[in-house]
């Protein structure tokens, strides 16, 4: 079965949002490794993140086949859990006055880079949640699924 153009670059957008979150943190541990070093919970988020990004992996693998279940996956845990977890903060610190860059990137050596990629991450995700869920996706999932051994 031919997937329509947007599931196509759904995907793609999916894989660009699950690398630009790898980049994201690899800046952030950078960072506190310049800063203070790695400790025993630098090491616990790297591997949390590690488990999140390789699942995001595989719910893009499942929705690029076609499973309805995958993309109702990617749309909860990425597109609402993962967006607020980008989104809510940096507005809450916004709202405290700091300023964009500062809110969204931080404030190390590495806040210009973390802010471009945080905001390649967000545009990706808003891209592949509407782009999932188009006319010609949605006719794509309605379709019987093949059945697999």
């Amino acid at each position: 079965m031919e997937q329509p153009e947007t599931v196509k670059h759904a995907t793609l957008l999916w894989a660009t949002a699950i690398i630009a979150g790898i980049v994201e943190t690899v800046l952030a541990v950078s960072e506190i490794a310049r800063e203070s070093g790695i400790d025993a919970g630098v090491w616990m988020n790297i591997g949390v993140r590690s488990v999140v990004y390789i699942g995001a992996f595989v719910l893009v693998g499942f929705f690029a086949r076609g499973r309805r279940w995958a993309r109702i996956g990617l749309a909860l845990l990425l597109s609402v859990v993962g967006l607020a977890a980008m989104v809510v903060p940096s507005a809450m610190q916004l709202a405290d006055g700091e300023s964009l860059i500062a809110a969204v990137g931080g404030d190390g050596d590495a806040a210009i880079a973390f802010f471009v990629v945080r905001l390649l991450h967000i545009a990706a995700v808003l891209l592949a949640t509407g782009l999932m869920f188009s006319a010609s996706a949605n006719a794509h999932f309605r379709k019987p699924q093949p059945v697999t051994a």
